[in-house]
């Protein structure tokens, strides 16, 4: 039994509880108004009997006071012709007051019968005059009360039935009113945990139910930030290991490949100098080695430049600042392609500690890729934005980037960072990810993302603490 009441949902429980409870509460209080009004009704028909008894003998006494051996005889007849006497025997004694010459009986006697009723004696100046043995028929009367009380139980269980049938069904709505909660909260446990740290529940009431609600939502919202913090932990740990093997590995090949580049290429150009005959195909495939060496030796000097990344030196700089100095130098680039800039610089973002050269290898690096990204645009556009905001409570300087152009795709905004990832032809994947070294150096984050058709690099640094 009670196994299958723990395998019932709560609402069922619930339902099951108060039907129990409203049943037994019932039942008891009309098993004990029922029985009062048995126990009044028995009490009630004794009193009655008690009086009948009482006015009876008062009648006697006061016809044999009259020496009225009729009217005794009447009150004989009526009292038998009562049904709720069985038996009823008057014994008049021989008594010289009232001029009776000879004892008087009324009825038939029975000795048994008599043994087992108190008689009520009718006096006269102290004198015994009569006796009167009256029994009643109790076990009528008995049956005639139960039967009213049966019929009164009907009528109070019928009603009760009724009564519990409402209360149940208003119980059910109420029941289904506390338990909305708690079944969406059910539901929202299930996708948390399936990983989904996105839900939320809108809390309703102030009560205990409420209170777990926010609770629930408040839990949540710190597993999520933990969660966030973690795999942030876990991105730098991989990107760091990473660029510190790449780091390695590519001192050692950048050193071996650009000596051999330097020696092909001199080799090149004296073929080129020398070159008598004039035949076009073999012109055109040493411009082509030309040009695959001076790609090859830029993404050398990449590699030497990722290899050899220095720590950065630490002064007061203004982004604001670093910003115009960026677009400056590449101004001739962007007004090749006719590239509509929009800047909006909040002045009030202040100064930072950061390295201003390699700060400003990140913001020249971000606009290149921008002015590649928009270069066959009808309608070039780059907004780039400065200005303050909290994160995790604490002051933080956004830069955004942005530009209007094809741009990477959604599925590839988390691995523009890594080395060697790249969706240019002539790329070498690694300005990104020097640019994202750079800026976790300076205790950053980095971040690209697809919004509203902008592909929208973001940099947030700490500000400078003011002691």
């Amino acid at each position: 039994m009670f196994k299958f009441i723990n395998e019932r949902s709560l609402r069922t429980k619930l339902l099951f509880s108060a039907f129990v409870v409203l049943f037994f509460t019932i039942i008891t209080v009309n098993s004990v108004a029922l029985y009062t009004i048995y126990a009044t009704l028995v009490y009630r028909n004794s009193l009655r009997n008690k009086l009948h008894k009482n006015m009876l003998v008062s009648q006697l006494r006061f016809s044999l006071l009259h020496k009225n051996i009729e009217s005794v005889k009447s009150i004989f007849y009526e009292a038998n012709e009562n049904s709720y006497i069985k038996y009823v025997y008057f014994h008049i004694l021989k008594n010289n007051n009232i001029n009776i010459k000879r004892q008087l009986n009324f009825g038939l006697y029975n000795k048994k019968l008599i043994k087992n009723i108190n008689p009520s004696i009718i006096k006269l100046n102290n004198k015994i005059i009569g006796k009167v043995y009256i029994n009643f028929n109790l076990k009528k009367e008995l049956q005639q009360i139960k039967l009213r009380v049966f019929w009164v139980a009907a009528r109070f269980y019928l009603i009760s039935l009724i009564f519990i049938c409402i209360g149940l069904i208003i119980f059910y709505f109420i029941i289904s009113k506390v338990t909305k909660p708690l079944l969406e909260l059910e539901s929202k446990m299930v996708k948390v945990s399936n990983g989904d740290y996105s839900v939320h529940i809108q809390s309703s009431s102030k009560d205990e139910i409420g209170s777990l609600v926010n609770i629930f939502n408040f839990m949540i919202k710190n597993i999520k930030g933990y969660i966030d913090k973690i795999d942030l932990i876990s991105k730098e740990r991989e990107e760091l290991n990473c660029m510190a093997q790449m780091g390695e590995m590519s001192g050692m090949v950048a050193h071996e490949v650009k000596n051999a580049v330097y020696v092909i290429n001199s080799s090149n150009k004296y073929i080129k100098n020398n070159l008598h005959i004039k035949d076009k195909n073999l012109l055109e495939f040493i411009n082509i080695i030309e040009e695959e060496l001076k790609r090859l030796n830029n993404m050398t000097v990449g590699f030497m430049h990722f290899a050899k990344q220095r720590e950065p030196k630490l002064t007061d700089v203004n982004l604001n600042d670093i910003i115009i100095e960026s677009i400056r130098i590449l101004n001739y680039e962007i007004k090749n392609v006719n590239i509509k800039i929009i800047k909006k610089l909040d002045n009030s973002i202040g100064l930072i500690k950061g390295d201003k050269e390699l700060l400003k290898q990140v913001i020249i690096n971000l606009l290149i890729n921008a002015i590649d990204a928009v270069s066959n645009m009808n309608n070039p556009i780059i907004k780039i934005t400065s200005g303050p905001v909290i994160i995790n409570e604490k002051d933080k300087i956004l830069i955004n980037i942005s530009d209007n152009g094809e741009g990477i795709k959604d599925f590839n905004t988390n691995n523009v960072f890594k080395p060697f990832f790249t969706t240019k032809k002539n790329g070498t994947g690694l300005g990104l990810a020097i640019s994202s070294r750079i800026v976790l150096l300076h205790k950053g984050l980095i971040n690209a993302e697809r919004i509203n058709g902008f592909t929208v690099f973001s940099v947030v640094l700490p500000k400078r603490r003011i002691i």
